[in-house]
Order: C-alpha cells, then sequence, then structure tokens
C-alpha cells in the first residue's frame, strides 16, 4: 500500500468510472419511482404476515429496484429473512448462485442482497450484497447507497469475527469497500481484524497506518481540500457549487443552514409524494435543532404517517421526541450540578428523567410489537425495563436480545445484572461468565462493566455462602479490574473489601 493508499482500495467518484448508458460522463442513470416501490412494499408486509417468506422476498427486491436506498425497507426485508431462517427456509440453490442477476448494477445489487435474504447468516452472501451496493453507488449517480454498504459491511465484520474460523480475506475485502465509501473508521477497524489474525504481516500493518491517517484527515475536513478536484469538481455550475457548500460541514452556519431548510421546503411542495425529498427536509430541520424546526418535523412526519401508515415515520417521531427529551435533561442536569443545593432544580430533574423513562418505555414497547423480529429493539427495551427496575420483565428481554451476535454481550452484562438484583446470584455468575467469554476484550467500558458485575455477584455469593474460594475468585476478578484501569468506578475501596473478606473467611475455616 505504498504511495497512494486509495489506488489499493480502488476509491473513486462517481464521474470517473463506470460504463453503460448515462450521462455521457460514465455515469449510469437510474430512474427511482417511489410509488411502484410502495405497492411492492405493502405488498411484502402483507405476504410476510401471512408467513409466505419467499414471496415476500421477492416483493422486497422488487420494491427495492425502484427505491434502492430506502434503508427501512432494506432492514425490513433483513427482518423477513430472519423469520424465514428460524421457520427452516432453505438456501438458496446452485443455479441461484450461478446468476448473476444481468449487468445492470442495481439488478446486480438486488440479486446479491436476495441470495442473502435466502442465507441470513452467511457471511460470503453479505459480503457480496456490500460489494454490489459499493459498485451500483459508485457508477450511478442519482442514489446513495453508502449507508447500505456501511450497514452490510458491520454485519460483515459481526458475523465474520464470530466465526470459528475468521477470514482474513472477507475482513480485507469489507476494509476495502469501507474504504470506497470514505469510511475510513470502519476499514480501520476491518484492516484491525485481519492483523489480528495475521499479526506477522508488514504489509497489513503498514496498510492500518496508511488507513489511520487517511481516517485523521478525514475526520479533520482535509481529504476535500488534498484531492485536486476534490468536491468543487463535482459541481458544473455556480449555483449547484453554493448548495453543495452550504451543506458541507464546514460552511453550514445558521444562514445557510435556514437556506438549505427552505430549499428543502419548496422541493418538498413540489414533490410531495417523494419520501426521499421528505427525509431530507425532516433532516435539515433536526439538524437546526430548535423548538420549532423540531417540531415542524415532527408535524411533516405526522401527516405522512397519517396518509400512508408507513411506522417508520412514527419511529422518526419518537426518534426526535427523545432528543429534546435528552437535551432537556441535559440541561437540568447542568443546572443542578451548578446548584447542588437547590432543591427545586433537583426536583425538576428527577421529573424530566421519570417522564423520559416513561415515554422512552413505551415508545420501545410499541416498537418491538411493530418489529417483533427485531432483537436490538428488544435489548433496548430491556434497558429501559432495568431502569424502571422491572426486573421479570427486563430479564425476558434480554433473554431473546441475545440472540443477535451484535448486542450478545451487552445483553449478557444486563441480564447478569437482573440476576443480581433479583438476588439469583449464580445465574448472574454464570450469565456474566458467558458474557466475558463472548466479549473477552477487558479494557473497553462492555469489558470493564462485564467484569465488575462479575466481581460483584462473586463477592455476593461469597458472603451469602461463606465461601472462601468464591471470595478468592472475587478478589482475583477485582484484581484484573485494578490492574486495568485503577481509577474505574470505586475498584480501589472494593477490592479492600473483598480482601478483608477473604481474610475473614479463610480465618472462619482454619
Amino acid at each position: 500500500m505504498a504511495g497512494n493508499p486509495l489506488a489499493l482500495f480502488g476509491r473513486k467518484n462517481k464521474d470517473d468510472g463506470g460504463k453503460g448508458d448515462g450521462d455521457g460522463a460514465g455515469n449510469l442513470t437510474f430512474q427511482r419511482d417511489p410509488r411502484k416501490a410502495r405497492k411492492f412494499f405493502e405488498h411484502a408486509e402483507a405476504t410476510a404476515d401471512s408467513r409466505q417468506y419467499d414471496y415476500a422476498i421477492e416483493c422486497y427486491v422488487n420494491g427495492l429496484r425502484f427505491d434502492p436506498d430506502n434503508m427501512e425497507q432494506h432492514e425490513a426485508l433483513y427482518e423477513v429473512a430472519k423469520r424465514r431462517k428460524v421457520g427452516g427456509g432453505k438456501p438458496p440453490g446452485i443455479k441461484d448462485k450461478l446468476s448473476t442477476g444481468g449487468k445492470d448494477p442495481i439488478n446486480k445489487l438486488m440479486h446479491a442482497e436476495k441470495l442473502w435474504a435466502m442465507d441470513p447468516i452467511n457471511v460470503q452472501a453479505m459480503l457480496n450484497a456490500m460489494e454490489r451496493a459499493a459498485e451500483a453507488d459508485q457508477v450511478i449517480e442519482d442514489i446513495n447507497l453508502g449507508d447500505l454498504v456501511l450497514w452490510f459491511g458491520e454485519q460483515v465484520l459481526e458475523f465474520n469475527a464470530g466465526a470459528k474460523k475468521p477470514s482474513k480475506t472477507i475482513f480485507l475485502k469489507a476494509r476495502d469497500r469501507f474504504a470506497q465509501i470514505n469510511r475510513y473508521d470502519k476499514a480501520v477497524e476491518a484492516c484491525s481484524m485481519a492483523l489480528q489474525l495475521d499479526p506477522e504481516s508488514d504489509q497489513l500493518l503498514q496498510d492500518l497506518k496508511d488507513l489511520e491517517a487517511e481516517r485523521t484527515m478525514s475526520e479533520g475536513g482535509y481529504t476535500e481540500a488534498k484531492e485536486e478536484g476534490g468536491f468543487k469538481a463535482m459541481v458544473k455550475d455556480m449555483d449547484k457549487q453554493r448548495a453543495l457548500e452550504e451543506e458541507s460541514a464546514i460552511s453550514k452556519g445558521a444562514s445557510a443552514l435556514e437556506n438549505i431548510i427552505n430549499r428543502r421546503r419548496t422541493e418538498y411542495e413540489q414533490n410531495p409524494d417523494d419520501p426521499e425529498i421528505l427525509q431530507k427536509l425532516v433532516d435539515a430541520l433536526e439538524e437546526n435543532a430548535t423548538e420549532e424546526s423540531e417540531s415542524e418535523a415532527v408535524k411533516l412526519l405526522q401527516q405522512v404517517h397519517e396518509k400512508i401508515g408507513e411506522y417508520r415515520y412514527r419511529v422518526r417521531i419518537g426518534d426526535i421526541q427523545m432528543k429534546q427529551m435528552n437535551r432537556t435533561l441535559r440541561e437540568l442536569k447542568k443546572r443542578y450540578t451548578d446548584n447542588p443545593d437547590d432543591a427545586r432544580i433537583k426536583q425538576e430533574f428527577a421529573e424530566a428523567a421519570r417522564k423520559q423513562l416513561l415515554f422512552e418505555l413505551q415508545e420501545f414497547d410499541e416498537r418491538v410489537k411493530n418489529y417483533p423480529t427485531d432483537l436490538k429493539l428488544k435489548y433496548e427495551l430491556g434497558r429501559r425495563l432495568f431502569m424502571a427496575q422491572k426486573y421479570d420483565e427486563a430479564i425476558g428481554a434480554f433473554q431473546q436480545a441475545k440472540n443477535d451476535p451484535k448486542v450478545r454481550a451487552a445483553s449478557h452484562e444486563f441480564l447478569g445484572r437482573s440476576y443480581i438484583e433479583q438476588s439469583w446470584l449464580q445465574e448472574a455468575v454464570d450469565t456474566l461468565k458467558q458474557g466475558i467469554e463472548l466479549h473477552p476484550i477487558a479494557d473497553d467500558r462492555l469489558g470493564m462493566d462485564l467484569r465488575y458485575y462479575l466481581m460483584d455477584a462473586l463477592e455476593r455469593v461469597a458472603r451469602k455462602d461463606k465461601a472462601v474460594e468464591t471470595a478468592r475468585e472475587a478478589q482475583k476478578v477485582a484484581s484484573q479490574i485494578l490492574q486495568t484501569n485503577i481509577g474505574y468506578r470505586d475498584i480501589r475501596t472494593r477490592i479492600d473489601k473483598i480482601r478483608a473478606l477473604v481474610d475473614e473467611l479463610q480465618k472462619e475455616t482454619a
């Protein structure tokens, strides 16, 4: 990867590559049709409810041909794919695997995604879909598939890392696609995973250093200035350039953002049935981060939700409302921190926290009912149930959520904590040990928390049963935490108490 690291990863702008029918500059054209797509999606949802999973997958795929960057529907397809897998659905046959889906990049992407949906735990199928999405994103100017590439890629990393024999090649191919969409943070992660499998590789070590440099420049906003032709090469007239510059992170001041919002309003008024235009307007209003603009976004989403009934708009409303509550809570917390003796502010803060928790409980309960196979949502609901001290219900949520690889270890942490709160200590010990096996990294937040609560559960068991061996085990875990981060929570105090417990129990058994 010496010289230009991007040459290896194949990154290019959409106007430098691609062949086929297009605008004469190498860009393929694409005709979006949200109405046709919506009909397919509605039919897919109905057939999925009647457990006709194969036909539902066909409908989702056909709908996505007309609306390929609609992430909500990709996620809905994934839910059906998981339900089909649990129900005993078979992987695709040889004939399907040998087909490419045709020459058109969207059709190739949809074919790859269909194969993956029929075998959703197949890492190679995930990677194929990621690569087809990246290819289509590069050559078709009218769509943005970066989020889809990222979504597939994160699953590739998760499932490949969890495989009995992780593949270095798969990590490297994912790395290249992440770099292709300028997600150097994820490219660094993928390259690091490959390096763990081949730690003696000087080439991989150099690749990682180059990617880390690219990530630093990208996060610092230097990439556009460094690359000749940057984003200015992508604009064809001064009006378009001005609009693009207004939307860049560097120049997005209050007046520029207001111009963007006004332009998005005009576009939406002219195309009220286009969900992508609505999404852009809502994004701009939400970024403005004022009560007035967020209320306008909520009103627009409510109108569309009432009109077409798609639950994703209701989810977006809830996200905005939770964001508003978080902002209010942060402000109250700061006031309370600055005035710790003010009983009125303390009461306001406590009441706001209570109302937020009740709202989020209701919100995630509703989401789980609408997306019953989304285990990440059950994890989020479980967290709120735990905070509300509804431990039996939380346990049920986490027991289901732990089947999702993305939240498996975190679910074990909360499940163990819930068992501790119920005084089911042996269950807590077993569960937290399983969590540590799933997440062996000892020095990140999750790793530290798993070990801390294991230490806590072991100490409780030792005190309850007067078991000196269990107390020694608790002391060993506490020592590991102390050696990793002496400032973690109250570990210095806790290890002293556990040592005293070991001494006390040793004397009793002497």
